[in-house]
């Protein structure tokens, strides 16, 4: 593969490195317009390969004036509906005069993370459901200023991206909301985008950790796969929020969290919203609220 330059590695790939936010509750795309596909782009570009492995043959090369794209494989899954919607996307750079790989990774991207660094390009994950595999030409000259040349296409080339659609995660939690009885505990509310805010109430924490399912997902159990969620923590004494990654990257590191708050998400299906609460010293304890959006499929994981 083609050492990147320093302009093109401003979109590195590096796994799980890239931006994905956390918005409104998503849907299943039903309210998406029909996606548009070039018939030019599908007539010169053909791909090859399973999901996650494309492999680029150019029978002419390919050049056009503005975005263009076709969705050569169409998946069944969940649709990105939001512009802040992440999907996992296995994505390839190639140079459209030659074909030649510039640059093949693997991240979280939503419209909005990609057409930060590639302006305009967000649209061809805009509808895009999951299992999908999209073919698109970048015009050099929508690139950012320099990429182009310091990549070696000439003014009037184009860019060829593979967009390879392993998942599109949840946006916040979503599903079967669950009665707890349990009296003493957190209440958790929901802001329209799903960000959830928690009340701590009145008396002593409790001694002993305590989780709770506030929304029961529909998918499948986490398990021992990578999740990718949201949380926010807060104090019981203070009552203060002490860490969040909403308005951020989803998470996909369970790195400095309880080890209550992982097993929990460990036996949870996609979808889910936690509430677990964890004992600290001096008689305080922390409440996390987890929605759990995904996680990293196991053949990404290999190698």
């Amino acid at each position: 593969m083609r050492k990147t330059t320093a302009a093109f590695s401003a979109i590195a790939l590096a796994a799980f490195a890239l931006t994905g936010c956390a918005a409104a509750p998503g849907n299943d795309g039903a309210d998406c317009a029909p996606r548009e596909s070039s018939t030019t782009l599908a007539s010169s570009a053909k791909v090859s390969g399973d999901l996650g492995s494309p492999k680029l043959d150019l029978d002419r090369p390919v050049r056009t004036s503005k975005l263009s794209y076709v969705d050569a494989i169409e998946g069944e899954g969940r649709a990105v509906a939001e512009e802040t919607q992440s999907a996992i996307v296995t994505l390839a750079l190639h140079n459209g005069a030659s074909g030649e790989v510039l640059q093949q990774g693997v991240g979280l991207w939503s419209p909005e993370s990609l057409s930060q660094q590639l302006p305009g390009v967000g649209e061809v994950l805009e509808c895009v459901t999951a299992g999908s595999r999209v073919i698109a030409s970048i015009p050099a000259a929508s690139l950012p200023e320099g990429m182009a040349a310091q990549v070696g296409l000439q003014p009037g080339d184009s860019l060829v991206g593979v967009f390879d659609v392993h998942d599109v995660l949840h946006t916040s939690a979503e599903g079967r909301d669950v009665f707890n009885d349990a009296s003493g505990l957190p209440t958790v509310v929901r802001a329209a985008d799903g960000r959830p805010g928690v009340i701590i109430p009145d008396g002593d924490a409790p001694k002993d950790a305590v989780m709770q399912t506030l929304i029961e997902g529909e998918g499948d159990e986490v398990g021992d796969a990578v999740p990718l969620f949201n949380f926010t923590a807060v104090s019981w004494s203070d009552r203060s929020v002490t860490a969040s990654n909403w308005g951020e990257s989803v998470s996909s590191s369970t790195s400095g969290l309880p080890e209550q708050v992982v097993e929990a998400m460990k036996k949870a299906a996609i979808g889910s919203q936690l509430l677990v609460v964890v004992p600290g010293e001096d008689s305080d304890a922390t409440a996390y609220v987890v929605d759990v959006l995904g996680v990293i499929p196991e053949e990404l994981t290999q190698g």
